[in-house]
């Protein structure tokens, strides 16, 4: 197969696998396939809050989205036909090696930030060649780097360790290491050799996997390769370079640039498209006269089965086959959907609504939040007891002091025997007053932050809001600790730092954007002793999760990780939260569940520091 050939097909099978997506977006997946995506969202959500999609056709053979947090799998390319998975007839081995790539993107969706997503293509869109060249060296640097992140999280001598090594051991070899040597060779088969790009991207994707993974001596004769393409001190070199990578910290954009561009000096520069016979192919770098095994021009291979005209060029062969497909792929979609139809009811304007309205795109003014009400008796009830379980929780020992002098509390019993003995002239050892005191441990008082998620999709939970804010402040009020609450949305506000009573239950209005979430633990981290170590402090995010993280969010919630200071995600929904970095991530299904969860771990706090 010539190098055109492969390049049409390529181009025709990343368009056909997008147009698959998209219909297993819109729900058209085979029942036999779904339930094995349901059970593998299962079994990989165990490890992070991530979706499996297993089907024929959908990735190559893995592949992930960032903003979704969606896994596809090629199920013929790693599981077997469907045929096969009916009749039960899969290789464990297969299994083992499916996992693996499953667990490889779910190591991209846990450590790939999608800040370093965003550069990457900012970069391939520039028009210096060499910043192009830095987004795909980027990239290549960024496989080794979240996987070997990702392994360290799981300790040799666990099980599930134990098991993620296994996997993505199989992957490798059974997945990685025969696409690398099959490309390898054609390329030595086609040019007489391995050029220095080809043989640098093999030595990334498994010489680095060696450091925290792989057996050299699995690799097969590929190191020889390496250092004949190479040389011996460019491999050297390579090994170091790899050996500080795989410790560059998440989303350290910087660090990436540093080594992708001392990856390219040891490589040298990417290899140039070959000399055309006579112009460009249409800006592709593939000559137009270039000739197949068979002696055929590059254009005259048509694989597609298309009638049109032949094309003479790389990149109308590719043009028309992806014209084909299309074709194809829209008479399917036109069996379910109809496209004039959809087109006229997405252009026609929305009729006005006889009550509410959207909030639009952000901008920047503070909602408004509505009218405040005085607390209800329950809520009050439930603040008293809150700051109880505080109080309790502080206590080390009672001490009981008896007493004949009024004070305290009146015991009748002790009383009437104490005038029992003194009828009798016996001594009185009863005594009628009695006082406990309490002996409590000296810990200094929480101090807890909360942001509140006031987007749209927070809606429904609206009226639970202020109550959940008001009880936990005041609970921590009477105690002598501060709760300072923030909320986002259209903007980021700071409802109270907590040095004030909240006299009133806050109105929290939901409606707009999630865009300023990281401005709403800014403001409400401003609040916490940050200097006081022996202080418990916390950091809540109460959301339904969809929200995306960003690169200055990440950096303060890190930085209050390094302070000792936990930030806890709760998701208020059935599953967990897309694109969250937290220390710790909670689904409850309840409003109320978020205010008890925050109680629980305040008490349970102070009785652990009570302890030490």
């Amino acid at each position: 197969m010539t190098a055109t050939t492969s390049r049409r097909q390529e181009g025709s099978e990343r368009f056909v696998r997008e147009i698959n997506r998209a219909l297993v977006a819109r729900g058209q997946l085979d029942p036999v396939m779904q339930a094995i995506s349901d059970h593998w969202t299962l079994v990989l959500q165990r490890l992070f809050p991530v979706w499996c999609v297993v089907g024929p056709g959908l990735a190559d053979p893995g592949h992930i989205e960032l903003t979704s947090r969606t896994v596809y799998l090629d199920s013929d390319a790693l599981l077997g036909t469907r045929e096969e998975i009916v009749a039960g007839r899969l290789e464990p081995r297969r299994i083992l090696a499916t996992f693996g790539v499953g667990i490889h993107e779910v190591c991209h969706a846990k450590h790939t930030s999608a800040w370093v997503m965003d550069r990457d293509i900012l970069l391939s869109e520039s028009d210096d060649e060499q910043l192009r060249q830095l987004a795909v060296d980027r990239r290549l640097l960024e496989e080794p780097r979240m996987e070997a992140t990702g392994i360290r999280e799981f300790p040799d001598q666990t099980k599930r360790g134990v098991f993620i090594r296994a996997a993505l051991s199989a992957a490798v070899v059974d997945v990685i290491v025969p696409r690398l040597a099959e490309a390898m060779m054609l390329e030595a088969l086609a040019t007489g050799g391995v050029s220095r790009d080809l043989a640098g991207r093999a030595f990334v994707y498994l010489g680095a996997r060696c450091g925290y993974l792989l057996d050299p001596g699995r690799l097969g004769p590929l190191p020889d390769l390496w250092r004949q393409a190479l040389g011996g001190q460019d491999v050297t070199k390579l090994e170091d370079l790899c050996g500080r990578l795989i410790w560059v910290s998440d989303g350290d954009n910087d660090e990436l640039d540093r080594h992708a561009m001392a990856y390219r000096d040891i490589i040298g520069p990417p290899p140039s498209p070959p000399p055309s016979g006579g112009g460009r192919g249409q800006g592709d770098g593939t000559p137009s006269g270039e000739t197949s095994a068979d002696g055929r021009a590059a254009g005259a291979a048509d694989e597609s089965g298309g009638t049109g005209p032949t094309p003479q060029s790389l990149s109308a062969a590719l043009a028309q086959a992806m014209a084909e497909q299309r074709d194809g792929q829209l008479e399917q979609l036109n069996e379910h959907v109809d496209l004039q139809t959809l087109l006229k009811a997405a252009s026609r304007p929305d009729p006005p609504g006889k009550g509410g309205r959207g909030t639009g795109l952000p901008t920047g003014r503070l909602p408004d939040r509505g009218v405040n009400r005085p607390p209800l008796p329950d809520e009050v009830n439930m603040a008293r007891q809150y700051a109880r379980r505080l109080h309790q929780a502080r206590e080390v020992g009672h001490k009981r002091i008896s007493k004949r002098t009024p004070g305290g509390k009146f015991n009748s019993t002790a009383h009437m025997r104490g005038y029992a003995q003194r009828k009798l002239s016996v001594p009185v050892t009863a005594k009628s007053w009695e006082m406990t005191r309490i002996t409590r441990a000296p810990i200094r008082e929480p101090h807890v932050a909360l942001v509140i998620d006031t987007s749209g999709s927070m809606c429904a939970y609206e009226p639970s809001l202020g109550p959940i804010a008001w009880v936990l402040s005041e609970g921590l009020r009477e105690f002598g600790g501060r709760l300072a609450i923030a909320l986002f949305g259209n903007s980021a506000e700071l409802l109270s730092d907590g040095r004030r009573p909240l006299t009133l239950v806050p109105s929290v209005r939901t409606g707009g954007g999630t865009a300023f979430a990281s401005d709403a633990i800014t403001l409400a981290a401003q609040h916490l002793d940050l200097e006081d170590q022996h202080r418990p402090r916390f950091t809540y995010c109460l959301s339904d999760g969809a929200w995306s993280d960003t690169q200055t969010g990440v950096k303060k919630i890190r930085e209050l990780q390094d302070l000792g200071v936990p930030v806890v995600h709760i998701a208020i929904g059935a599953h967990p939260p897309l694109t969250v970095d937290a220390s710790r991530v909670v689904t409850v299904t309840d409003p109320a569940d978020a205010m008890d969860l925050i109680a629980q771990e305040t008490v349970d706090a102070l009785k652990a520091r009570r302890r030490r």
